[in-house]
């Protein structure tokens, strides 16, 4: 009689994959093309060399990275990528961030996702990381969800950017400078 049992990869829903059926463990060179095909389901392009780079740099420099990957039938089905910091921006706080996180679109809401940060945070207490933050475009409401139910908050610090085009007037987005304001 054949085995007709269906392995949790083939399943595309249900309820949460059990813990013992999710390994998380670190990521390796070999796993860079289930990581970028990951990320490409969410994100619309792949990054080979910005995975690549990653690794390198956790190997290279002194700024410690952990990069975890989630296994479920010994096959790479999500991610996690991040880096920790001893002091940033004139703050003397050992924290870490995420830089990049993913889990394969047909087992997400499975328990993946809180497997990898379950484990990433464990290995961040143990570094004494006492903080972890990440950025997530405002409009990503799937991972935005996902990221307050594991306990994320907004944080009391402004992430602000400015284009860097020397050809363009400072107050290109119609905002008036200090001088305009005051005459």
């Amino acid at each position: 009689m054949p085995d007709t049992r269906e392995s949790a990869l083939e399943r595309t829903d249900g309820p949460d994959l059990e813990s013992s059926k999710v390994n998380v463990r670190t990521m390796q060179d070999g796993d860079i093309e289930r990581v970028v095909s990951i990320d490409a389901e969410s994100s619309g392009q792949r990054r080979p060399d910005y995975f690549e780079l990653q690794l390198r740099r956790a190997r290279e420099r002194n700024t410690l990275h952990v990069s975890l990957v989630a296994e479920v039938d010994e096959r790479v089905v999500g991610f996690v990528v991040g880096t920790v910091y001893y002091g940033e921006f004139g703050v003397l706080d050992t924290s870490a961030a995420i830089d990049a996180i993913g889990v394969q679109k047909r087992l997400r809401g499975r328990a993946v996702g809180r497997a990898l940060l379950g484990q990433l945070r464990l290995n961040l207490a143990s570094l004494g990381v006492t903080r972890v933050r990440t950025e997530v475009a405002w409009d990503d409401f799937e991972l935005l969800g996902f990221l307050r139910r594991v306990g994320f908050r907004p944080s009391n610090r402004l992430c602000l950017e400015a284009r860097l085009d020397p050809t363009a007037p400072e107050n290109e987005e119609g905002v008036e400078d200090d001088e305009e304001r005051t005459a």
